[in-house]
């Protein structure tokens, strides 16, 4: 008996046996006819094995919906599923507008394969809607559900493969054949109360009817379990022809080295040679660092220009900098107060995906930011290496977590900025007590992140609190552009240590 045949013929005789004691209790128990005895006892004896097979697959796949259900929409939760996901280490690239997932390591491909987003999402969240994947997929990364197919790659050209298929079908055949005992306990139950009801031997009418209600309920359930499951297998299946189809076409693949074209050699020399064991992780500024222009100041000089802030214009903005630039900062955010985050969201894409290079107020042209490509480059970079990446800001952190998306591919979790409270109605609400700003760039990273990060970039002097906060031997890198700044920053902190500068214009 092959595999299959194994998982579907158990549960159906385990799902049979309860039902057909029950009826041959019955029959020996309520019938004198000896022709009704033998036809019963016998058929059921002949019919049984003829009948156990299809019920099993009946049963098999109504189990695997609920065992999905459990699973969320994934796979197992073993060991050697969590290697593969981490291993294969896949990221979105807002360079290659696609996603890259690391199969160097996976036999007879050796290489990065590139996948388009959509293609992505059919393979390796197949359950998952278009909206609900963009949406976890900007909140968390990329985390694959559905590795079942990419599991079965590795472990079928394995000699072993035959042996873990045969364990694992043993598994599945006890947790199929426990959810067939217990239907079919349901189903002996209400079988006995209704036969009984009818040859007279029962005259309680609401129990029989209890029981028809519940076995036709029972019924319909399991009916529909199996349309989701016809619907789910189609998708698994395409999932599976997807990842083939990608991983054999050559024009999918791509090198590791894919963005060290933009990063000077020295430091994609240095981060070749950093310490990569654990949890590595980079923390960056975005202001002037991941990105070249402020987004907090565009979109404070964009809410000014359409009077939705009137009581403090760009000039108050520009003189209370001079005095005090966290508590321009906090004013910037402050000023938001009732301000509805959808409107919020709506205006930074509205900036970040229009022609205009400047918002233009009175006689002032405010930048419209754009990703600094070294950076973008090193981001990229550092994610292909497995490293994660945070960004700790001062601006907004609602336009902050749309800008690192859609630029660098940083999900919203790893975006640490001004936060503000929002009230039922989806309006901004509330002062902001702290911002990401100094040293608080560093204490909210102690808070949310284990350790020290070993490559971190800022653009100005109170950056130098995150800067300090490197690794020893970690890399530190300098946005700003003024050069005598750099090397008098150099002399006095970073002299003997990685401290490197890098211009727009690199």
């Amino acid at each position: 008996m092959d595999h299959q045949s194994f998982r579907y013929y158990i549960p159906g005789i385990m799902f049979l046996l309860p039902i057909y004691f029950v009826i041959c209790w019955i029959t020996i128990s309520s019938y004198t006819n000896t022709d009704i005895r033998t036809f019963v006892l016998l058929g059921g004896i002949t019919t049984f094995p003829l009948i156990s097979l299809p019920v099993g697959w009946w049963i098999y796949n109504a189990y695997r919906v609920w065992w999905l259900l459990f699973t969320k929409g994934g796979y197992e939760h073993k060991d050697f599923v969590k290697l593969v996901r981490e291993d294969i280490k896949p990221f979105y690239s807002p360079i290659t507008k696609s996603v890259l997932a690391d199969f160097s390591h996976i036999k007879d491909i050796e290489s990065w394969i590139r996948f388009d987003l959509e293609i992505f999402r059919k393979t390796f969240y197949p359950y998952t809607s278009k909206v609900r994947f963009n949406r976890e997929i900007e909140r968390y990364g990329i985390r694959p559900k559905f590795t079942e197919q990419l599991s079965d790659i590795i472990l079928f050209k394995d000699k072993g493969y035959d042996y873990a298929r045969s364990i694992s079908s043993v598994r599945y055949v006890f947790e199929s054949s426990s959810f067939a005992l217990m239907l079919s306990i349901f189903y002996a139950f209400g079988i006995k109360y209704i036969w009984l009801y009818q040859i007279n031997k029962v005259n309680n009418s609401l129990v029989y009817t209890s029981w028809v209600i519940i076995l036709t309920m029972l019924t319909i359930c399991i009916i529909i379990t199996l349309l989701v499951r016809w619907s789910r297998a189609d998708k698994e299946y395409d999932a599976r022809l997807l990842l083939t189809t990608v991983t054999s076409l050559r024009s999918n693949y791509v090198s590791a080295d894919l963005f060290k074209g933009k990063i000077p050699t020295e430091i994609f020399e240095k981060i070749g040679c950093l310490n990569l064991e654990g949890k590595p992780f980079a923390a960056f500024d975005l202001d002037n660092t991941l990105l070249i222009d402020d987004i907090g100041e565009a979109v404070f000089a964009s809410l000014v220009k359409q009077n939705i802030i009137t009581e403090f214009g760009w000039d108050d903005y520009l003189d209370l900098i001079k005095k005090d630039r966290e508590s321009a900062y906090k004013k910037v955010v402050e000023l938001m107060n009732g301000l509805k985050i959808s409107e919020l969201i709506k205006m930074t894409n509205e900036l970040l995906d229009g022609r205009d290079e400047y918002v233009v107020l009175n006689s002032f042209q405010i930048p419209i930011p754009k990703p600094n490509p070294v950076m973008q480059s090193i981001v990229s970079h550092l994610l292909t290496l497995g490293v994660d990446v945070f960004v700790v800001t001062a601006s907004n952190k609602i336009s902050a977590e749309i800008v690192c998306w859609k630029y660098f591919g940083i999900p919203s979790s790893k975006v640490f900025g001004a936060d503000f409270k929002v009230d039922k109605n989806g309006r901004i609400s509330g002062s902001v007590a702290k911002i990401p700003y100094a040293n608080g760039k560093v204490e909210i990273l102690k808070q949310k992140v284990n350790g020290r990060p070993i490559i971190t970039g800022g653009d100005g002097f109170w950056d130098n609190y995150l800067l300090e906060y490197t690794e020893s031997s970690g890399i530190r890198l300098w946005l700003g552009q003024d050069v005598f700044e750099y090397q008098e920053i150099k002399e006095s902190r970073y002299k003997d240590l990685q401290f490197y500068n890098i211009q727009r214009g690199t």
